[in-house]
């Protein structure tokens, strides 16, 4: 577990307490207590970064105190209140309850970029747990609030094709959820003993499964696409459950280019439950990062379980060096730079390499373990591409070291800086289930 050195930024009153950077996955964010965000690394899990706010009468709230207390021991308080008189000292995290919160924030960030719907009750029933164990008990109850009632259906559909992790965490979210709702938890229990009586509850809706090596197919055959034409859909430009993610950014966006007609036709698949409302109130852009301009513009409309933009191009695409499609829901929001466009594809292609490692059942039921580690490879290597090209040596040499583990027989790099070495060498911790990915529903 690494260390922490507290830092004070006196224009904005926090203590932040900096590890090892994130690598090539980048962080996934928590906010356990008012007060208090945490940030780990995605890939290997480690704690990177701690955001206080020293605001309060004492320079620190109560329930910032007692996590502090919990995650690095009873003196870390005090080393935060001293922060501001420069008088740094390092921090541990205890590595029992930086580990699970570690979890808990990976999940979230699966969560937001997965096939599988953010509505399935295993999400919520796995992150309920989580919280439990990292004392965060109302995050817990809200989970498990979230999760029982369509957990009582699921186990009613099929108990017997469920796995044990499964049926144990519908237990642990009964256990939860009994003093908030009480009548769902006890269907949830009754399924568990073998009841199969009908369901009052809602009938939970699944997606059919994907395609890993149609997914691979494709993005061999995008190699000779025209006119380097690139794009993704970026969960941070969009509203949440709105567009279905891909098994990568190559499958976020179908992009179909008819240039006798100079028209661009731009799709995204709608997640369950989308607002249609909100589809059209987003845009498909044709940009050009290197001068940060729109070039094409079109709003989205909603064609059955699909949202379609058509753009009309008055020029050739391939008169452009390196044109990206954008997907946002405020048409005025500034063009990223080439460098910005590469940065958020990297991460992306790194959770799409991560999902891939765990090879998610659910996700694609039809797909062999040999497709998924195909997939990772493809995802890597497009990750170190992405980070190379934005200039990030670092994380573009973490991204190889990753893909390393599918060829132990591949050539090592030298290390770019003690950082990357440094991280290189941390030892990764648990991630989540993502039960969800597994179940598939």
């Amino acid at each position: 577990m690494s260390h922490l050195t507290p830092d004070y930024e006196l224009g904005s009153g926090q203590v932040i307490l900096k590890g090892l950077p994130a690598g090539a996955a980048g962080e996934a964010s928590l906010v356990p207590a008012a007060g208090v965000d945490l940030a780990f690394d995605r890939a290997d899990g480690h704690l990177t970064r701690v955001v206080v706010d020293a605001g309060g009468a004492d320079g620190l709230g109560e329930s910032t105190v007692a996590l502090l207390s919990r995650l690095f021991g009873p003196h870390a308080p005090g080393v935060a209140r001293r922060a501001a008189a420069q008088e740094a000292k390092l921090l541990s995290p205890e590595p029992e309850l930086s580990g699970t919160l570690s979890r808990l924030a990976r999940l979230d960030a699966a969560r937001a970029t997965s096939p599988v719907p953010p509505s399935s009750p295993w999400w919520a029933a796995e992150a309920a747990e989580l919280a439990k164990r990292a004392g965060l008990p109302i995050r817990a109850r809200a989970e498990a609030r979230r999760a029982v009632r369509e957990l009582a259906e699921v186990l009613m559909q099929g108990k017997a094709t469920l796995p044990e992790e499964a049926l144990r965490l519908a237990q642990v979210v009964a256990d939860i959820a009994a003093a908030d709702e009480p009548a769902a938890a006890a269907e949830v229990r009754e399924r568990l003993r073998g009841n199969t009586q009908p369901s009052p509850f809602g009938k939970i809706l699944s997606e059919p499964g994907l395609d890993v090596a149609a997914e691979i197919e494709g993005l061999e055959k995008a190699r000779v696409r025209l006119a380097g034409l690139q794009w993704m859909l970026d969960p941070d430009l969009v509203p949440e459950r709105l567009f279905r993610p891909g098994l990568s950014p190559h499958s976020d966006l179908s992009i179909r280019h008819e240039d006798a007609e100079g028209r661009m036709v731009v799709e995204a698949v709608l997640d369950l439950g989308a607002e249609r409302d909100a589809v059209n109130l987003c845009q498909a852009r044709l940009v050009d990062p290197g001068v940060r301009r729109v070039l094409a513009e079109a709003s989205f409309a909603p064609v059955n379980f699909r949202a379609r933009a058509e753009l009309v191009l008055d020029f050739p695409l391939d008169e452009l060096q390196e044109p990206w499609i954008d997907v946002v829901h405020d048409r005025l929001r500034p063009v990223r730079s080439v460098k910005g466009h590469r940065i958020r594809r990297a991460l992306r292609w790194a959770d799409a390499a991560l999902r891939a490692e765990r090879c998610p059942q659910g996700v694609a039921p039809q797909s062999a373990r040999e497709d998924w580690a195909a997939l990772a490879v493809i995802a890597w290597e497009r990750c170190r591409r992405d980070w190379e090209a934005a200039g990030d040596a670092d994380r573009a040499f973490l991204a190889t070291r990753r893909l390393a583990t599918f060829d132990p027989a591949g050539s090592v790099l030298e290390a770019p800086s003690a950082t990357a070495a440094e991280l290189a060498a941390v030892a990764p911790l648990p991630g989540p289930v993502c039960l969800a990915e597994t179940v598939g529903f």
